[in-house]
C-alpha cells in the first residue's frame, strides 16, 4: 500500500488510482480460480480508447453494410420503410393482417427495377439494376394505395424516429431516401456496439483485451451486421438489449438496486415496443437477482423482491399500455396474427422443427443466425457454417467445464447462460403459441439476437478455459481476427451474389 500525503484530496485520490493501476500491472498473471473475481480495475485511458475504437468500428461498418446491401434486399424491408413513407406522406398508422400490402407505386416500381418480385432472380446490377422497367416519380406516387402493411402490427416507436431521416431526403428518390432511412438503423447499431463494450467490460473486468474482443465479435457478426444496416426495427429491438445487458452485467458486480430494477423496466419496455419479443429479456432478472443479491432475513428479502418486481413492473406496464393506444389507433386489434382453421399442436410442431434430419434447426441456430443474408439470397459457404458449428460447441463445451472445475466464475457462467436460455426459450415457446394458431413457422436466427451478448460472454468464457491463462490475449487476438474474416467474407459473398 502507498500512502499519498496531498492537500488536494482530488490529487490524492487520483494518485491512488494511478498507484493502485501499477501495482495491478506488476502482479504475475492471474490464476483460473482468481480470474473475473477481482474488482473492476479503472484504465481510464486504455479503456477509452478501445471504447472509441469499437465505436468507430461499429459506423464504420455499418455504412458499409448500408451500401453493399442493395435497395429493399434486406428482410421485409419495403414494409417496414412503407411505415414511415405512410407516417409522412399519408400522415396515419398502417394496418396490419390484411392480405395485401397497399405499398406506394414508387415502391413497387423500383423493387420492380432491382428484380424483387416472384419472378425476379434477385440480383441487382449496379447501382440499382440493369436497364430500369418502370419510373415512379410523380407526388402521387409516393402514396400508398391503401393503409394496409404488414409492419402495421408494430408500435411506431422505431419508425416514428426514422422520420427525421426521410424528411432529410424528402426532396429526392425513394431509393434516397431508403438509404436515409437505412442511417437510423446503422446509428442504432453503433449505440448498440457502445453498450456492448460496456457489458462486455463489465463481463471480464479483469481482461480489457478479452472485453474489447467481445465487442468486436458483437459488431462484426454478420447478421446483427446486415439487421442494422437496412430498415427494420430489429434494430431497435438490438440497442435496447444491448443496453439491458450492460446493466446486467454491471449490477452482476455491483448488485441490484431499486433504481436498477426501474432502468431494467424501462429498457424491457423499449425492447417491447421494438418487437414484442422484447418483453422476454425480463426472463433474465430473476437469474441476475439470485446472483447479484446477498441473502437476508426472509422478511427482508419478500420486502425487496416486492420493491424491485414494482419498479421492473411499472415502466413496462406503461409501455404495453403505449402500445396498446398505437395498435388501437393504427385499427390493429393485435399483435398476433389471426388464428387459422385446423389443428396444429406439440407433436406436429415437433415434427416440422426436426424434419430432414434436424434440417430446421441447423438453419434456424446456425444459417440463419450466423449468415443468410438478404431475403435469404445469399449464404456463406457450407464449410463456414461447420467450422462456426465446431468453433461454438467448442466455447459450450469450455464454459460446461468452467461450471464443474472453477467454483469463483460459476456466477458468471450461470448468470450468462441463464441470461441466454430463458429469453431464448421463451421466445422458442411463442413460435409454438403462434404454430398453433396459424400452422406457420416464423422465427429466423436473426430473432435471437437480441441474446447475442450473453452468448458471446459464455462462448469466450469457454474458449478461454481451453486455454491457459495467460493465454487470454492470444485468445482475444483470434476472436478478432476470426469476427474480421466472417464480416469480410459475407461481405463478399454479397458483392458475388448481388452484383457479380
Amino acid at each position: 500500500h502507498q500512502r499519498c500525503l496531498c492537500k488536494d484530496e482530488s490529487t490524492r485520490g487520483w494518485a491512488l488510482t494511478v498507484a493502485g493501476v501499477a501495482a495491478h500491472r506488476m502482479r504475475p498473471p492471474v490464476t483460473d480460480a482468481e480470474f473475473d473475481s477481482l474488482p473492476l480495475i479503472e484504465t481510464h485511458f486504455t479503456s477509452r480508447t478501445a471504447f472509441v475504437a469499437v465505436v468507430v468500428l461499429a459506423l464504420a461498418k455499418g455504412l458499409v453494410w448500408s451500401v453493399v446491401l442493395p435497395p429493399w434486399y434486406g428482410p421485409d424491408e419495403p414494409s417496414h420503410y412503407a411505415y414511415v413513407q405512410q407516417m409522412v406522406e399519408d400522415r396515419r398508422l398502417p394496418i396490419a393482417y390484411e392480405a395485401n400490402a397497399g405499398f406506394a407505386p414508387e415502391i413497387l416500381c423500383s423493387q420492380n427495377n432491382v428484380d424483387i418480385g416472384p419472378f425476379g432472380p434477385f440480383r441487382a446490377e449496379p447501382p440499382f439494376g440493369s436497364t430500369p422497367r418502370c419510373t415512379a416519380s410523380s407526388p402521387s406516387d409516393r402514396h400508398a394505395t391503401d393503409p394496409n402493411n404488414p409492419a402495421g402490427a408494430y408500435a411506431p416507436v422505431y419508425y416514428g424516429a426514422a422520420i427525421p431521416f426521410y424528411l432529410l431526403a424528402q426532396p429526392l428518390s425513394v431509393e434516397a431516401r431508403l438509404a436515409a432511412v437505412r442511417l437510423w438503423s446503422v446509428l442504432l447499431g453503433t449505440l448498440a456496439a457502445a453498450f456492448a463494450f460496456l457489458a462486455a467490460r463489465w463481463a471480464f473486468p479483469s481482461s480489457l483485451p478479452l472485453a474489447t474482443a467481445a465487442a468486436v465479435l458483437f459488431v462484426l457478426q454478420p447478421m446483427n451486421s446486415q439487421q442494422t444496416a437496412v430498415v427494420n426495427n430489429d434494430a431497435l429491438l438490438i440497442a435496447a438489449a444491448a443496453a439491458f445487458w450492460w446493466r446486467y452485467f454491471r449490477c452482476l458486480r455491483k448488485g441490484i438496486t431499486t433504481r436498477d430494477g426501474f432502468i431494467f423496466g424501462g429498457l424491457v419496455g423499449l425492447a417491447y415496443l421494438a418487437k414484442p419479443q422484447g418483453l422476454f429479456l425480463a426472463a433474465a432478472l430473476p437469474a441476475l437477482y439470485w446472483f447479484a443479491v446477498k441473502r437476508e432475513s426472509i422478511r427482508t428479502e419478500l420486502t425487496r423482491i416486492v420493491r424491485l418486481g414494482a419498479a421492473v413492473a411499472a415502466p413496462i406496464v406503461g409501455c404495453v399500455a403505449i402500445a396498446r393506444v398505437f395498435l388501437s389507433l393504427g385499427g390493429n386489434p393485435s399483435f398476433l396474427p389471426p388464428s387459422k382453421e385446423g389443428v396444429h399442436g406439440l407433436q406436429l410442431y415437433l415434427m416440422d422443427f426436426i424434419w430432414g434430419n434436424y434440417e430446421r434447426v441447423y438453419w434456424m441456430y446456425v444459417t440463419s443466425f450466423w449468415g443468410y443474408f438478404g431475403s435469404f439470397q445469399a449464404d456463406l459457404p457450407n464449410f463456414v457454417y461447420v467450422i462456426i458449428t465446431l468453433v461454438v460447441v467448442a466455447g459450450v463445451v469450455g464454459a460446461v467445464w468452467l461450471l464443474v472445475t472453477s467454483r469463483p466464475l460459476r456466477p458468471l457462467v450461470l448468470a450468462s447462460a441463464l441470461g441466454l436460455l430463458l429469453p431464448a426459450g421463451l421466445t422458442q415457446l411463442l413460435e409454438f403459441y403462434l404454430f398453433r394458431s396459424t400452422g406457420s413457422l416464423v422465427l429466423q436466427g436473426r430473432s435471437f439476437l437480441m441474446v447475442l451478448i450473453p452468448l458471446i460472454v459464455v462462448l469466450i468464457l469457454g474458449w478461454r478455459r481451453l486455454f491457459p491463462t495467460r493465454a487470454n490475449s492470444a485468445v482475444a487476438a483470434a476472436v478478432v481476427l476470426a469476427a474480421t474474416a466472417l464480416n469480410v467474407l459475407s461481405l463478399a459473398v454479397m458483392l458475388e451474389v448481388f452484383y457479380g
